[in-house]
């Protein structure tokens, strides 16, 4: 391993050449999510090695304060003699506070099938209910926290997690689980004093870095980026490893979030829909608002039965014909045909851009030259996109920037609903969407939902499968084959695309549908040899860490200045 001189060096730098390989890969991803943060944890654990013990104990706490009602994870660390060993008794006490206080009820078979179908209304009605019967269970508070996120139905959340944000005394040690979560529903309401002030009362239980750390988002929410980059700088200092932090803290001390720039060229918009004509409408009126320079827009109606025809040709009238063109065709297509149709249309080829946008989305004014900022930053990639958030509950994360990551594929076969698995990290679905993924960096995918191209690179790299039609996976697909070509995309948090198609565990799936889409993931990973997937990792964990290095540099020299 090489060492480097933290007096020439930097400290970031220093610090990340001393860790070991393992841990160091699994950081490239990020340095975010319960899951991911544990498993970090662990290695630094079992490594047995004391120069690694504070950097364990800072990734646990950072998980324990990003889920402080989880009386599941409080019981596992307790049960380790390694994580005891590392975490302060301020942690510990924590913990014990928790596991005591959250037992998972002897029959939860109605609840989990009431949570597999998703029927929120339901699902809220038993917590509630359960809740009253165990009024000290917080089990049941941890369960309202979960599905009242979901669910967006933030202000049930509050009513049912007031025995634990009132500090009525009926539960001890839960101070810093209590100013964590109200951090959480004041920024949320715009509080952001008090939010910061909240934030800083965790240091003793959560670390000094998480409370800088949260307190610095908040400032960031007011508006505050000097002083959130000053409180960024200094929870470095206590976590030089955190790489979600070092991206964060790259791009608010050098402004990347703030950059604007036009595209170098002309640009097509592109839409396709079936039968929204309501969310059609809507979209379009949000790209009429929005500063779109000289970009041009094509709609395609795919086959639509509802009013959609009479949406387009009235937003035709409003964006002029010849700065919005219209395609309607007599049947449905499929996404990945309708992507195809578009960007064979003469216009769209003679374009230097082509941007994708799903017909469901809420878009900032200066979207385009966010985007824009992100081509002027990084030339060579092969798309850009951003980050997508739950329309209804803006706290979920629906996409941000995937890493590919191959599972172990030892005995797959054609038989197996994983015959090559292939896998995006999902760092994102782990976390709620705090600030802290708005960072600029290259990437595996980026969500079909609102991504740019180049027009030469996106006819050079071939037609959208339709193989993996209904869509599911034709986006991902066709950015394996930009990361297989050394085209990596480059995801933008700075750009913040509300979508109202719900995902993941706030969506509600049909039978049919799940199947199709299991189809669709296995057709998709029979299409990649290992060998270039294996080759695509390789090159996107090396891009990975070329640019980190780079930002780990450019802030160590601000630190020394």
């Amino acid at each position: 391993m090489t060492m480097e001189n933290p007096m020439t060096d930097g400290v970031l730098r220093s610090c990340w050449a001393t860790l070991p390989e393992p841990v160091r890969r699994k950081l490239l991803l990020g340095c975010a999510g319960r899951m991911h943060l544990l498993e970090i944890g662990g290695l630094c654990l079992q490594a047995h090695d004391p120069a690694l013990d504070a950097m364990a104990c800072g990734l646990l706490q950072n998980a324990v304060a990003a889920n402080p009602l989880d009386g599941n994870m409080a019981h596992q660390l307790l049960s380790g003699d390694r994580a005891c060993a590392v975490l302060p008794p301020a942690t510990l006490d924590v913990l014990r506070a928790v596991a005591d206080n959250w037992r998972v009820p002897k029959n939860t078979g109605y609840y989990e099938r009431l949570r597999s179908r998703r029927d929120f209304d339901k699902i809220r009605t038993f917590v509630e209910r359960e809740a009253q019967k165990q009024p000290d269970n917080l089990y049941w508070r941890e369960q309202a926290l979960i599905n009242g996120v979901v669910s967006a139905s933030m202000d049930w959340t509050a009513d049912m997690l007031a025995p634990v944000l009132a500090d009525t005394g009926e539960l001890d040690g839960l101070e810093p689980v209590r100013a964590a979560l109200g951090t959480m529903f004041d920024r949320m309401h715009g509080r952001c004093a008090s939010a910061q002030s909240l934030a800083r009362r965790t240091g003793d239980a959560f670390g000094p870095a998480q409370g800088m750390m949260t307190a610095g988002l908040c400032l960031l929410d007011a508006g505050e980026r000097e002083q959130a980059a000053s409180l960024f700088l200094e929870a470095l200092a206590h976590q030089p490893w955190n790489t979600s932090l070092i991206l964060r803290t790259y791009d608010l001390v050098f402004g990347v979030g703030q950059e604007r720039a036009p595209l170098d060229g002309d640009a097509v918009i592109l839409l396709y829909s079936w039968n929204k004509d309501v969310e059609l409408d809507a979209t379009l009126r949000h790209l009429y608002s929005s500063d779109l320079g000289s970009a041009r827009l094509v709609v395609l109606d795919n086959g639509s039965t509802d009013r959609t025809a009479e949406v387009l040709e009235s937003w035709q009238l409003r964006f002029k014909p010849e700065r919005m063109g219209i395609v309607t065709l007599p049947v449905n297509i499929g996404a990945p045909a309708a992507r195809n149709w578009l960007m064979h249309l003469p216009e769209v080829q003679e374009s230097d851009f082509v941007v994708y946008l799903d017909d469901d989305v809420e878009l900032p004014r200066d979207w385009l030259t966010t985007l824009g900022a992100a081509v002027k930053r990084y030339p060579d990639a092969g798309v850009w996109g951003c980050k997508v958030v739950d329309h209804a509950q803006p706290l979920l994360m629906q996409h941000a920037d995937g890493q590919l990551t191959l599972p172990d594929a030892t005995g797959a076969t054609t038989a197996s609903l994983a015959p090559n698995p292939v896998k995006l990290s999902d760092l994102h679905v782990q976390s709620t969407d705090t600030g802290l993924f708005d960072y600029m960096r290259p990437c595996a995918s980026v969500t079909g939902c609102c991504h740019l191209f180049r027009t030469e690179r996106l006819l050079k790299t071939g037609d959208f499968s339709i193989h993996l039609s209904p869509s599911q996976y034709d986006d991902f697909e066709h950015d394996l084959r930009l990361c297989e070509a050394g085209m990596f995309p480059v995801y933008t948090g700075h750009l913040r695309v509300l979508h109202k198609k719900r995902s993941g565990a706030a969506s509600r799936v049909s039978g049919p549908e799940e199947g199709n889409a299991l189809g669709n993931r296995y057709k998709m990973q029979a299409m990649h040899a290992r060998s270039d997937l294996h080759k695509a990792e390789q090159a996107g964990l090396a891009l990975l860490e070329e640019d980190l290095q780079a930002k780990m540099r450019a802030l160590d020299e601000r630190i020394r200045a």
